[in-house]
């Protein structure tokens, strides 16, 4: 996704703290969800979709921008643990 600047970290650590969830805690958080993937991915998602799959997929993408920013960590890999029974 290439070099991210400044002022683009900070809005993308905004935005991601209004839907690290999977839910927009507002409709202002969906639509700057929306809008800087359409301009990062040039998209024309609607800023106004419901459809799930669209939303689902712009997730997705958020969360794997927001794990290469260091916002959110990986979860640990469980360990396989035997029980001799």
């Amino acid at each position: 996704m290439g070099t991210m600047k400044n002022e683009e970290l900070e809005h993308i650590k905004y935005v991601w703290e209004g839907i690290s969830t999977g839910v927009a805690r507002t409709h202002h958080y969906k639509t700057l969800m929306i809008t800087f993937y359409n301009e990062k991915n040039k998209t024309g998602y609607k800023p106004t979709t419901n459809c799930g799959s669209c939303l689902g997929s712009i997730y997705t993408w958020w969360k794997k921008l927001a794990e290469e920013n260091g916002l959110v960590k990986k979860p640990k890999a469980k360990k396989s643990v035997r029980k001799n029974t």
